[in-house]
């Protein structure tokens, strides 16, 4: 892609601190880019849930009363994504902003970033080498910009996109780099002592990589003696691996020490980015590569249980699944938003606000059930159409409590039902289909990509078959006839490989939520009229 036809998103934070891994966001600001020209901008304040240092507020302004009431991270990640769709990321010093957008997604149950990554400091590090210093300021003194109040973020990401306007215009002017490839490729140049073993990736890159496919999938890295070093999955296969032969140096430690021992490439291509997904996450937990540092281990994920406990209907948190004739809902991201959310439906619909407690000690224990409470007959009702996304009234409540607080003084109590409402405004903004009891959660999850359209057959929250449309009618009866199969076998028990599965599929449909369609299974249903309802709906998305 020409540079002039790509979209750059320009991001800066204000944080806590230096550290992604404890230090939280305070500000983003972002700014679109397409053809030199602003096309969008972005800025909010993000409440860190923690204190803001005095230090920090010397240096970007903002104090506590500044964030306090101001959405937290997990209501502005939706937002963010959205803006920044499939531009690339550009930050001065990248990895510094990338790592704290991931680490902010991984706390709230998302995948990291997949955007290309544009770091304004390492291009001027190679086109202005005669500058001693490289720093945001030091360019903007340099090419005499005025982006306004510095450290806030969106100031200074106006600055970041003024340098790097200036920048491209020397990367065509002196090396007539004119392709987005090339240009994320120049940024990772210039360095020496990189390919110690350049003989071995010389053959890589003259026999493999062009036998690479243009589709998804999952790749491989072998070292000698056929050791495995690391899985992952592409969108592309032939992208993302040739990734890695660009620009060497500029891969973090651990894959830059990868590379030094890879040998082979090894791959298997799926028909879909989900399939690729869930077949990544499976090879890994079973043969735990050295360099895959994550999901290495399956995890156990809470879920909501609504349903009778001695008697009464409770609302818990539960750790395992089961068909016990009970409602369930997840996977959550994790026990602290699963236990947040139960307490604030036990306060809302409860039978009484001091309910909320451990079933086992009042008797009337449940398995793995942790902590939850009972429910009115009415608030049961309520309680489940909350969680199908068919009640948000309960959002309104939580707020007018938080101004009653507010206006009361009672701060730590306004700060608690905050809690409340960021749990509940996260779950109500998943798409619909992850939102509906697991063990109903069965259908048809159809996503257009270009000319075709996946289909992915759900059986009670589980991913089972999959299909590009239009196929042969053979293979799609035959995926067709799996899935009805599966249907009328629903199991006693979700092990924690479905569990995986689940929580795979529910990320991957928030990603893509604005180019889903679900058709759900329904016990009304006959096994012929599923059929000729997607059928129906295949051929009017193909129309289109």
């Amino acid at each position: 892609m020409q540079i002039r036809d790509a979209t750059f998103a320009i991001v800066d934070l204000e944080t806590t601190g230096t550290q992604a891994t404890h230090d939280r966001i305070i500000e983003i600001g972002a700014v679109k880019m397409r053809s030199g020209e602003v096309v969008d901008t972005m800025e909010t304040l993000v409440d860190p849930q923690c204190t803001i240092s005095r230090h920090i507020t010397r240096i970007t302004g903002i104090t506590n009363a500044d964030v306090f009431d101001q959405p937290q991270i997990e209501e502005v990640l939706p937002h963010f994504l959205d803006f920044l769709g499939n531009a690339v990321f550009v930050a001065h010093y990248c990895q510094f902003d990338s790592s704290f957008i991931d680490a902010e997604l991984q706390r709230t149950g998302l995948p990291p970033l997949n955007n290309p990554k544009l770091c304004t400091l390492r291009l001027a590090r190679r086109l202005l080498q005669g500058l001693p210093s490289k720093g945001l300021s030091s360019l903007i003194t340099f090419f005499d910009l005025d982006p306004g109040q510095r450290h806030r973020a969106l100031s200074d990401a106006i600055a970041t996109q003024q340098v790097l306007t200036r920048l491209l215009f020397r990367l065509e002017e002196q090396f007539e780099i004119t392709e987005v490839d090339t240009l994320l490729a120049f940024q990772h140049s210039r360095y020496e002592g990189l390919h110690r073993n350049q003989g071995r990736q010389a053959q890589i890159r003259k026999k493999i990589l062009r036998e690479l496919p243009h589709g998804p999938g999952v790749y491989r890295m072998i070292a000698p003696g056929d050791k495995l070093l690391y899985i992952g999955k592409a969108r592309v296969l032939s992208d993302r691996v040739r990734s890695y032969f660009a620009g060497v140096e500029g891969h973090p430690p651990h894959i830059r020490k990868m590379m030094q021992k890879v040998q082979d490439i090894q791959w298997t291509e799926t028909a879909t980015e989900l399939e690729a997904l869930l077949l990544e996450s499976r090879l890994i937990k079973e043969h735990a590569p050295r360099f895959n540092r994550a999901s290495r281990t399956y995890s156990r994920r809470p879920f909501l249980r609504l349903g009778a406990i001695a008697g009464s209907d409770w609302i818990t948190v539960i750790e395992h699944v089961r068909a016990d004739g009970a409602l369930h809902y997840g996977p959550l991201a994790n026990r602290r938003e699963a236990e947040l959310l139960a307490e604030a439906l036990v306060m809302l619909y409860g039978a009484s606000p001091s309910s909320f407690k451990n079933p086992e000690r009042v008797g009337v224990g449940l398995g793995s059930a942790r902590i939850g409470g009972p429910l009115t007959e009415e608030g049961f009702v309520q309680a489940k159409a909350f969680l199908h996304g068919e009640n948000s009234e309960a959002l309104s409540i939580l707020e007018r409590r938080i101004q009653h607080a507010a206006k009361t003084q009672a701060y730590e109590r306004a700060a608690r039902i905050r809690n409340w409402l960021v749990a509940m405004q996260t779950i109500h903004s998943r798409p619909h289909f992850t939102r509906v009891a697991l063990l109903e959660r069965s259908g048809a999850v159809l996503y257009r990509n270009e000319d075709k359209i996946e289909v992915h057959f759900v059986v009670h929250g589980c991913p089972t078959v999959h299909r590009v449309w239009p196929c042969a009618d053979d293979v799609f009866r035959e995926a067709l006839v799996v899935f009805q199969d599966q249907m009328f076998q629903p199991p006693d028990r979700l092990k924690v490989q479905q569990v995986d599965a689940v929580r795979l599929l529910s990320a991957w449909m928030f990603k893509n939520r604005d180019h889903i369609h679900v058709l759900y299974w329904t016990a009304e249903k006959s096994p012929s009229t599923f059929e000729c309802e997607l059928r129906s709906l295949l051929e009017e998305m193909h129309t289109k």
